[in-house]
C-alpha cells in the first residue's frame, strides 16, 4: 500500500490537483523567509564613534528592541540588546554590532529600511545575523 500512495502522488491524481497551498502560489518566500524570521541584524561599517544609544534611536524608530536585565547591583535595571564588537587590546569599537528585536518581523524591516543607506556620515551595513555570528570572534587568539 505505501508504494502505491507514493505512485499516486507521483503521477499528480487526484492529490496533485485541487491548487491551494502549493509552494508555486508563493515563489517569493524561500528568499524572504531568512530576514522575516530573523529578530537580530549584523550592522557594520559603522563609524567608530557608534554608541549604543545611537543604535538604539536609528534602530528602534521600526520596531521595538529586545531589553534584558542587569546583573548584580544593575539587576533592577534594563538594557537593549545590542552589542557593539570591539578591539580585544584597545576596547575601540570595531565598526559592527548586533540588534536585537522583540519579533523576527523588525528585523526583516530593519534590512530592508537601513541596509546600504547613510547613517552617521557612513553608509551602513544591515544583514540578517547568522546564527553562528557569535563565533567569529572566538578564533585565532593566542
Amino acid at each position: 500500500a505505501p508504494s502505491r500512495a507514493g505512485k499516486l502522488s507521483m503521477q499528480g491524481g487526484a492529490w496533485g490537483t485541487g491548487g491551494g497551498w502549493s509552494s508555486s502560489s508563493y515563489p517569493s518566500q524561500p528568499q524572504s523567509q531568512p530576514e522575516e524570521e530573523n529578530d537580530t541584524v549584523y550592522v557594520s561599517n559603522l563609524p567608530k564613534d557608534i554608541t549604543v544609544d545611537k543604535l538604539k534611536e536609528l534602530f528602534g524608530s521600526i520596531g521595538k528592541i529586545k531589553m534584558k536585565r542587569g546583573k548584580g547591583r544593575d539587576r533592577f535595571n534594563f538594557h537593549p540588546v545590542i552589542k557593539i564588537y570591539r578591539d580585544k587590546e584597545t576596547g575601540e569599537p570595531k565598526g559592527d554590532a548586533t540588534v536585537t528585536y522583540e519579533d523576527p518581523f523588525s528585523g526583516g524591516s530593519a534590512v530592508k529600511w537601513f541596509n546600504d543607506k547613510e547613517h552617521w556620515g557612513v553608509t551602513i551595513k544591515v544583514e540578517p545575523a547568522t546564527k553562528n555570528w557569535g563565533q567569529q570572534s572566538h578564533g585565532g587568539g593566542g
